[in-house]
Formats: structure tokens, sequence, C-alpha cells
């Protein structure tokens, strides 16, 4: 970063200095202090973001899921205090958003909920209550997946433009590095972080990319054994089959003579 200088005039250089000029010059060290400040804070919060995001067992089945940790988060009318890692105000912003936006806006429109059935305890239990245990989920699921939606509302926004390009960074250097610690190993956390990156990509519009996702799916479900191998149940489950569904239908349009990509 480009270090800039302010140069405070006098009149009588040699003479003593005013109080003005004390004043201003105190002034200007202090906002150079205070702007320093905030950057160390910011560099050290995404250090140990993604630090914690790469330390963490990554150990999840399907007993956390009705763990009395995630049930107590859905019913909770304070759903942030069963938060393992404590948040920023910015994220903060991001989750309760997506709990009150986000939530209810998927129920509406995704046909992953054209049955009966409290699809927002679900969704907190089941998405929002895995998330909570991982923090590299927490930030594709949750904090990226809310700055798409905010985006599409307010397309351009620098302030979350720069938070979706952060977040996306960490969780895709994330599972590169999880996948190339442990190739053998799968579990339902590497699968709903796959999945979570695939809806991410539709919605930015990235079909290709939310394909290849979709393919590393598709390969981690058949390596396991199936999705009850896997324990996926429930809504996982269902976006398992849907968009494995949807991605073998697309294959086999692509795979037509003539057919585009």
């Amino acid at each position: 970063m480009a270090r800039q200088f302010q140069f405070v005039s006098a009149s009588q250089p040699t003479e003593h200095v005013s109080p003005e000029s004390r004043k201003l010059n105190h002034s200007h060290v202090m906002r150079h202090v205070h702007a320093k400040k905030r950057r160390l804070r910011t560099q050290r919060y995404q250090d140990e973001l993604i630090n914690v995001g790469m330390e963490q067992d990554l150990t999840t089945s399907d007993t956390v899921l009705s763990s009395p940790l995630i049930q107590r988060f859905a019913n909770s009318k304070d759903p942030f205090s069963s938060l393992a890692r404590p948040l920023s105000s910015e994220e903060y912003f991001l989750l309760d958003h997506y709990i009150q936006v986000v939530v209810p806006y998927s129920i509406g429109h995704c046909d992953l909920f054209d049955y009966n059935g409290d699809h927002r305890k679900q969704m907190l239990q089941e998405w929002v209550g895995l998330a909570i245990t991982d923090d590299t989920f927490m930030t594709v699921a949750i904090l990226l997946s809310t700055c798409r939606y905010i985006l599409l509302e307010r397309p351009g926004d620098p302030f979350f433009t720069q938070m979706a390009l952060r977040y996306k960074q960490i969780c895709l250097r994330s599972l590169r590095l999880e996948i190339e610690s442990k190739p053998s190993y799968v579990n339902i956390m590497s699968v709903a972080k796959a999945l979570a990156l695939a809806v991410d990509e539709v919605i930015s519009g990235e079909h290709g990319i939310a394909r290849k996702h979709l393919h590393g799916v598709l390969a981690m479900v058949q390596f396991s054994g199936g999705p009850k191998s896997l324990g996926l149940t429930g809504l996982l489950e269902r976006m398992c089959h849907k968009f494995l569904k949807a991605l073998r239908l697309t294959d086999a349009r692509h795979k037509q003579p003539g057919a585009g990509c």
C-alpha cells in the first residue's frame, strides 16, 4: 500500500510551532495509527478464519444433526448464542440476514420444500445447524450465500462483492487442502461443502462450474456406496437427488449430437 504524506505549511518555520499546527500534526498521526490498527485487525481475522477452517476436525456424522446443540440452535430465540466461534459484526449481520430473509425466500421458491412440514426448522437444523459445527461450511453455505443474495438486489456493491470474493477464496482453499490431505476420506461435511459451492455457482450464473462441483458430489457419493452409506438424510439427501438428477439430464443433453456447451 502506497504511503501518503501530509505537509503542514508554516509561515515562520524557525519560530515556535502554533497550537493549530500541533493539533493538525497530532490528528494526522492518530488517523494513521488507527488505520494501521484496523488493517492489522482485519488481517488477523482473515488469517484466523482460514487457519480455523484448515485445522478443524471434520469428523461429522448424521448424529450431529440431532445433537442438543443443533436442537437448541433451531429452537432458540437467540441463535447466535449456540455458535462455537464468535463472529465479527459483519458476520452477525450476514447470519441474521440469512435466517430472517434467505431462509423464508428459499422455502417459498425452492421445490425442495414442495411438501407439508416445518421447513424453517429443518433448514435451521440440517443446514444452518450443520454450519455452526464447521467454520468453512459456515463461510460458504451462510456467509457467502448471503452476500450473493444481497448482490442480486444490489449488484456491484463494493463491500459485499469484496466479502464474497474473500469468502469464496477461503472455501476453495479449504476444500482443496482437505481433499489433498485426505483424498480417500469422504463424509457428510465434504458433500455439504461441494453442494453449497454448486449452489453458489448457480446463483452466480456459472452453471459450467456448478456442474464440475456436482460431478465431484457424484464421485463422492458413488465412492462411499450411496447417500445412505454416507449418512445423508433429510434435506441433504433431497439436495443430492435433485442436483444429481439435473446433472444427469444436463450431461445427457450435452452428449447428444450437435449439442453445445
